[in-house]
């Protein structure tokens, strides 16, 4: 199934080739949040209370020489924003603060120009989650 990313949330602006985030245009009873690559959806974000678990997914690419990293996620339950670091380092990792995009009132996402080897989030009660992206085609 083929799905072009026609009303992206920012199809070219942050988040940058090759992804791209978008909410559908028809309102639902339940937010959801879209997640493309190379125009194909690659996930579906529902508004839940079921998990606790913030962050969703990562990727990363390296095309050209350019390394770019993408991170997505829930918001916490009371609508706060979690702390998100990046890490370019698998055997001393440094993190450091990722920019986090709040997209309706459910959602984030989070961008990185850089080499992207991992992704940690921080809950508001000081819990962490850690995630390494998976590979982008």
């Amino acid at each position: 199934m083929r799905n072009r990313a026609a009303g992206a949330v920012d199809g070219s602006g942050p988040v940058g080739a090759p992804w791209s985030v978008r909410t559908p245009a028809r309102p639902s009873r339940r937010p959801t949040l879209e997640i493309y690559e190379h125009g194909e959806l690659l996930d579906v974000l529902v508004a839940s209370a079921l998990s606790g678990r913030l962050l969703r997914g990562a990727r990363r690419q390296v095309r050209e020489g350019r390394s770019t990293g993408l991170a997505w996620g829930r918001l916490a339950g009371d609508g706060s924003v979690p702390a998100v670091a990046f890490t370019a380092g698998r055997l001393r990792p440094r993190w450091r603060a990722a920019e986090v995009a709040v997209v309706g009132q459910e959602f984030w996402f989070a961008w990185t120009p850089d080499r992207l080897a991992g992704v940690q989030l921080r809950h508001p009660d000081g819990s962490t989650e850690r995630l390494r992206p998976t590979r982008a085609h």
